[in-house]
């Protein structure tokens, strides 16, 4: 039986960065307006959309706390209104004669 000859030759790290590197600056120097499109680059100019990005990111940054702080605040109610369920319970539930007799030694 003849085997083929197998290798598993894979490409070092470093020759995968030499690549890599070269493919970006080949894109820069071919395609220069390509690297200057980024679409919020040049929005940031304009009062207008300095007031949007700012607002959007502060809408942003407060959602998770709002979000984390109606979470907390409804569990505490749930829990402040099990309490009173509890000690509610409690009140009406009769408590046995025999405690409430007092204790006066042995009996005569």
């Amino acid at each position: 039986m003849i085997r083929a000859r197998t290798t598993n030759a894979r490409p070092s790290w470093r020759a995968l960065r030499a690549l890599g590197s070269g493919l970006l600056v080949s894109m820069i120097v071919v395609a220069p307006q390509a690297t200057l499109a980024c679409s919020v680059c040049t929005a940031g100019r304009d009062e207008e959309n300095q007031l949007a990005f700012l607002l959007s990111t502060i809408f942003m940054s407060a959602l998770p706390l709002l979000a984390l702080g109606t979470l907390v605040f409804v569990l505490w109610r749930r829990m402040q209104k099990l309490e009173q369920e509890r000690e509610a319970s409690r009140a009406a539930r009769p408590v046995p004669a025999t405690l409430t007799a007092p204790v006066s030694g042995p009996p005569a």
